[in-house]
């Protein structure tokens, strides 16, 4: 399959206008939650109701083990693998 320069080009482009529209947008969020997170603090609740909306807040907890905290043949024996593809984009000069 062969597939044009320019469209790899323009998809490339997207591909980075869209990464950059994406972190602002997660900045915007983040701040947000840190807004309810400090009311919901003020108020001692982990449930807000206002405006139609429903903020409901976990607190969640997660084990982990590193494989510099164990001895290798139980690392070997119980750790697990997960397979992936990780896509990293980058504008060049």
């Amino acid at each position: 399959m062969s597939h044009d320069k320019d469209d790899v080009r323009t998809v490339l482009k997207k591909w980075h206008d869209t990464k950059e529209k994406m972190d602002i947008l997660e900045e915007k969020l983040k701040k947000y939650k840190t807004k309810v997170g400090k009311i919901m603090n003020e108020k001692k609740v982990d449930k807000i109701e206002a405006g139609g909306f429903i903020v409901k807040r976990r607190h969640n907890t997660r084990t982990s083990l590193s494989r510099e905290s164990v001895p290798a043949d139980i690392w070997k024996e119980y750790a697990t693998k997960s397979h992936f593809d990780v896509y990293t984009l980058t504008k060049g000069q």
